[in-house]
């Protein structure tokens, strides 16, 4: 089956938009590494961390 996503590129979402991502992505595709990578690192520029492999931080 098919899941379609809202089109919206990432370097445009909001903080709060992030994390609804993130939290969305691990129930509908947790093995989209690439988008996880790429969400995660936006977050992290918005939060003013550097962006890295392994995140300190978890939206558990």
């Amino acid at each position: 089956m098919t899941q379609w996503w809202p089109m919206k590129p990432v370097a445009s979402m909001t903080t709060a938009e992030l994390v609804a991502a993130l939290r969305r992505l691990a129930y509908v595709s947790p093995d989209d590494v690439a988008l996880e990578k790429a969400l995660r690192g936006r977050l992290a520029l918005i939060l003013g961390e550097e962006p890295t492999t392994e995140p300190e931080w978890s939206l558990a």
